[in-house]
């Protein structure tokens, strides 16, 4: 049977791209299971395997679209916009929310790009409704107006530079990230994209994750493909707090280990390899490993800070069915650090995965194109979560040992249902409900507590 390629082409940045919380990016990570893989930093532009006549043609379609930059109507200038209503029952409590997001794109150049998105919304139960990014969260009551994202954007040949607010996800985990997971706001940071060949890119940033606090991150990675159907990513970030911004840490073409090691103190470092294998035709591996701390000198029994992530993802584009069964831990003091300022968190959110320290969870799905315009996903998770968390920061008598999670485990088990509908360019429904029960909630002995909820969504597009 003969297969043809559908070419999806994306941009490193989020104005050419899908946004990280749109629902259609389970789909583009099925997709590496037929196609190219995706590249570490996540989207990236790659290709589709599809049989003629497949009935998941349509969504790639539609992702395509979703995907692309707002029409350019002068050859400078173009925009997009987008309305959402949703109501739905929480804990037996009725809940609504409704908002809009606006974004404008100008190339005043061939090679200059101008992007920026704006949002406004309002809910009864103080968050936005489900397809807007889950970083809205204000500092105060009732101020829900966000700047989602800004920047400006040069490209020319093999090099890619960006300076302004940019969404940022890395890694292969369909569920969760560990080093930088974009569940936290979007960063002000400088960035470069710089493509080495076919086989190698390199991407690393640098900006202020609280002006306040004078405190920064800088991170960069390497994304290697030794092979057609192996990715392999290195990645490395440092938080730290200082009166300006440090050189060293903004030089994104040396190693922070070294320079923080032997030059500073208590600066909070990280380092990660994830990769992404496709053995055969429709599956596809991965995993990443993050290091935060590991006590290769241990003399006085301190533990390491480790995390973890490894999963498998199938898919069938003839039928339309996808599955993933993925599993992540993360041990007890990951993200903290002895310096409150130096916690790996960006607003009151973690900006690894949400999922936090001293905690482990197994999460499968099943996903399914059934008719024209219609996706669905089941989803159940169980997740155990210790007693640590990211505020208690890096005691100096922390021992080693000790059971994981530890003390009092809270036990919690979620199913959910998730369809979308797609009856025109323009429209989007949405429909979610769900149930979890949990034991030893708050990690308290014999208290448990369970919640079911449904939402239905209309979601509104247009631009020019």
């Amino acid at each position: 049977m003969k297969v043809f390629f559908l070419i999806l082409v994306f941009a490193s940045l989020a104005s050419a791209s899908l946004t990280l919380e749109n629902p259609l990016n389970l789909w583009l990570y099925h997709s590496e299971t037929t196609g190219v893989l995706l590249s570490g930093e996540f989207p990236d532009r790659h290709t589709v395997a599809l049989e003629p006549g497949s009935r998941s043609m349509w969504l790639w379609h539609l992702i395509q679209d979703r995907s692309a930059v707002p029409a350019i109507g002068n050859g400078i200038f173009g925009w997009r916009a987008a309305a959402a209503g949703q109501v739905g029952e929480n804990s037996s409590e009725f809940i609504s929310s409704g908002g809009a997001a606006f974004e404008v794109f100008a190339q005043p150049l061939s090679w200059l790009t101008i992007s920026q998105r704006t949002s406004l919304w309002t809910g009864s139960d103080g968050n936005p409704p489900s397809g807007f990014s889950p970083f809205h969260y204000g500092l105060e009551h009732g101020r829900h107006l966000y700047v989602d994202w800004g920047f400006i954007q040069a490209e020319t040949g093999p090099l890619q530079a960006a300076m302004g607010r940019i969404p940022v996800r890395w890694g292969p985990g369909r569920f969760t990230q560990l080093m930088i997971s974009g569940q936290a706001p979007a960063m002000d940071i400088i960035k470069i994209d710089l493509k080495l060949g076919d086989k190698v890119n390199f991407t690393g940033f640098t900006g202020t994750i609280n002006s306040d606090s004078s405190t920064w991150l800088s991170a960069h990675r390497l994304d290697i493909e030794p092979f057609e159907k192996l990715r392999i990513g290195l990645s490395e970030s440092i938080l730290y707090t200082a009166d300006g911004i440090d050189l060293a840490y903004a030089n994104v073409f040396i190693p922070w280990y070294p320079v923080q090691w032997n030059e500073r103190v208590d600066d909070n470092a990280f380092i990660c390899i994830d990769a992404t294998w496709q053995p055969l035709h429709g599956i596809a591996l991965y995993g990443e490993f993050l290091i935060d701390d590991i006590q290769y000198d241990n003399i006085h029994d301190v533990p390491d800070k480790l995390g973890y992530t490894f999963g498998t993802d199938l898919f069938s584009p003839e039928y339309g069915v996808g599955a993933v069964v993925e599993y992540t831990a993360i041990q007890r003091y990951v993200y903290s650090q002895r310096k409150i300022n130096n916690f790996y968190m960006h607003d009151s959110r973690i900006i690894g995965s949400q999922l936090g320290p001293d905690a482990d969870r197994i999460t499968g799905s099943l996903s399914y194109i059934g008719f024209q315009g219609i996706t669905a996903q089941l989803k159940g998770s169980y997740t155990r979560h210790g007693e640590g968390n990211v505020y208690e920061g890096w005691p100096d008598s922390v021992q080693a040992g000790g059971s994981f999670p530890s003390g009092i485990v809270e036990n919690a088990t979620e199913l959910s249902l998730n369809i979308g509908w797609y009856p025109e360019d323009w429209l989007e429904i949405r429909g979610q409900s769900g149930i979890s029960f949990t034991e030893n909630t708050d990690n308290q002995t014999d208290v448990e507590s369970d919640d079911s909820w449904f939402s239905l969504e209309l979601i509104l597009h247009t631009g020019d």
